[in-house]
């Protein structure tokens, strides 16, 4: 196996800067998650690797080789595509030994080869069926098996799950985070989904604009976002904000929320002494602003509005409520009331709370 080294690496369409300036490394053995939204430069990043696309500057290196003017064959990597990419004229096995038989590998290794990766991804019933016999979910398997047959150094996900429905894709995230255990391969996986993200990488790199805003475990982006756009973009439903502002009044700082609808004693949050009178940013997850208050120690302020609507899971519910004419929502246990058009009280936790800089976007650090 391989790490994989960004240094600097560029791509330019004309005069667009589809990637910017990333530099990173994946560790070896490494399950990395590319994520971000729409055009954010991660399928081109991958693309990158796999030497689909040339760099417009920088270097990248696989193990201690520069790969930069290497083409594909060379690399010792595999992709997995969204559409699968299986050759529609012939059989699953057939599909799994092409790649094989054109590297010159003999018949007996080809055979021994297939049929491991049959086993492995549970497909050996389907080796005889063309991808028109064939669910989304096995021809998918079938794609992966094909990557599986090369043994390469690096694994290669462009959105792969993408096609398949939200019950077939939790069961081929579990397959595929089984899959990694097992063969113990750098993975780089390229999805918009952030449940992918945060259920399969071991770091996700956090992409927009063709830049990193943050590379970090799923645990600490979710705990600790850099900015708004991480802060808006992990977490389902995101964040809710408010823009207010800090004032101090009688040695106690308090952020006040545009309009001044909402208020909040900040004075156990000392990084916030520094902004005085200027505007910020406050961020509160939803499963962070309660009905009742939660047993144990804390600080909360108070809001009173009226719920808009609930949306009930069964283990949990998500009340949606308008705060300075801005949609929120908060996260319920099942067990609190919460109906449709009924004025209450919104509790939010101060030591839970996220504050970024106005302008800078940067989160609020002591």
């Amino acid at each position: 196996m391989a790490g994989i080294k960004f240094e600097g690496v560029t791509k330019r369409f004309g005069k667009v800067e589809a990637v910017k300036d990333v530099s990173f490394q994946v560790r070896d053995k490494e399950f990395m998650v590319l994520v971000g939204p729409s055009g954010c430069g991660k399928s081109t990043l991958l693309r990158m690797v796999a030497g689909l696309e040339e760099i417009s500057s920088g270097n990248l290196y696989i193990g201690d080789v520069r790969v930069n003017d290497i083409p594909p064959k060379g690399r010792d990597i595999a992709i997995v595509f969204q559409n699968y990419a299986l050759y529609p004229h012939m059989t699953a096995y057939q599909n799994l030994a092409f790649g094989l038989k054109i590297r010159g590998f003999s018949k007996k290794e080809v055979e021994k080869r297939v049929m491991e990766a049959a086993k492995i991804l549970d497909i050996e019933p389907l080796l005889n069926r063309k991808p028109r016999a064939m669910s989304g979910g096995q021809r998918q398997r079938v794609a992966i098996g094909r990557a599986i047959v090369r043994h390469p150094k690096v694994f290669l996900f462009d959105e792969p799950l993408s096609n398949l429905d939200a019950k077939l894709r939790g069961q081929m995230r579990i397959e595929i985070a089984k899959l990694h255990q097992r063969l113990q391969t750098t993975v780089i996986y390229v999805t918009h989904d952030q449940v992918e993200a945060m259920t399969l990488g071991h770091r996700i790199a956090v992409m927009n604009h063709g830049r990193i805003q943050q590379l970090d475990t799923p645990d600490r982006l979710y705990a600790h976002p850099r900015n708004l756009f991480v802060a808006g973009f992990i977490g389902t439903p995101p964040m809710n904000f408010i823009e207010g502002r800090i004032v101090e009044e009688s040695q106690r700082l308090f952020f006040l929320g545009e309009g001044q609808g909402f208020r909040a004693n900040v004075s156990s949050r000392p990084e916030l002494r520094p902004y005085r009178d200027k505007e910020v940013v406050l961020g509160i997850r939803p499963e962070d602003i309660h009905l009742q208050k939660p047993a144990g120690a804390g600080q909360y302020a108070a809001v009173d509005s009226r719920i808009q609507f609930v949306e009930r899971l069964g283990y949990e519910a998500f009340a949606f409520f308008l705060l300075q004419g801005r949609q929120m929502v908060a996260r319920l246990q099942s067990d609190e009331p919460a109906r449709p058009q009924e004025e209450v009280e919104f509790l939010f936790n101060v030591d839970r709370m996220h504050f970024f800089d106005k302008g800078t976007e940067e989160v609020i650090t002591e």
